[in-house]
């Protein structure tokens, strides 16, 4: 299925010069029926690609020739726009969401917060989360050693397409590799769920201690999201962190 990105959006992103442009995302549902599964949203000026592309890749929209042939092609109609630079090694991301959460993972020392009175992370606040006491779906998953916050679990978004909470996760490097992250993802998961509350956890398949903590938490892989990411030269790409 073709779904065309919004207009407005689309010239916003070459009136505003962004550094990034998506022009064609692939959507790949691995819940639904044989043939169903595949979405692709893209800009106005793609429509013939990714029709050609659906009908030569549906089968493997996500293999290696699929996405070689779709990234010359819109390679050319993007370097007019002048973004000549295309991340595709980081993709696809994986939406998981929860399955049959484990609590066996949850660790003693786990515990769920609804304020943080004032305690930082790598010496910056966490007042980004804004927790709000008075709301039961506003909460963070924390284990703390030493006095302090070493490993959390918070909701970063919501997910205007579900209304679903997308969790995020960190651990320190000291104290990594020992189920910290996994816990804190089981406990923030079981909490919401329970409240009637959507849980999305996204990562990229290139970082595996993320797919391994959601895993280990008792969440599926849903959806592969696969957006053609198109980048001026200069912009640097982000790191990966092992937090389980």
């Amino acid at each position: 299925m073709i779904v065309f990105e919004e207009k407005q959006f689309e010239e916003s992103v070459f009136a505003q010069d962004c550094p990034l442009a998506v022009p064609v995302q692939i959507t790949v549902d691995h819940a639904a029926q044989a043939g169903e599964g595949l979405t692709l949203l893209v800009f106005s000026f793609c429509g013939e690609i990714a029709r050609a592309f659906e009908e030569r890749f549906a089968a493997d929209p996500l293999g290696e020739d699929a996405i070689a042939w779709l990234r010359d092609a819109l390679a050319e109609k993007m370097a007019p726009f002048g973004y000549d630079e295309c991340d595709i090694e980081s993709y696809p991301l994986y939406d998981y969401r929860p399955e049959s959460l484990r609590r066996d993972v949850i660790l003693p020392g786990c515990a769920l917060i609804s304020t943080l009175d004032g305690e930082e992370w790598d010496e910056l606040p966490l007042d980004e989360f804004a927790l709000d006491p008075e709301n039961p779906a506003d909460r963070m998953a924390v284990i703390r050693e030493d006095g302090r916050i070493v490993c959390y679990a918070g909701i970063n978004d919501i997910s205007e397409e579900e209304g679903s909470a997308e969790l995020t996760v960190e651990c320190e490097e000291k104290w990594r590799e020992r189920g910290y992250g996994a816990s804190c993802t089981a406990l923030l998961a079981e909490h919401l769920s329970s409240l009637g509350q959507p849980v999305q956890y996204v990562t990229s398949h290139l970082n595996l201690p993320s797919v391994k903590c959601a895993e280990r938490a008792g969440f599926a892989r849903r959806k592969s999201v696969f957006p053609f990411v198109f980048r001026k030269s200069g912009v640097d790409d982000g790191e990966f962190f092992d937090f389980t």
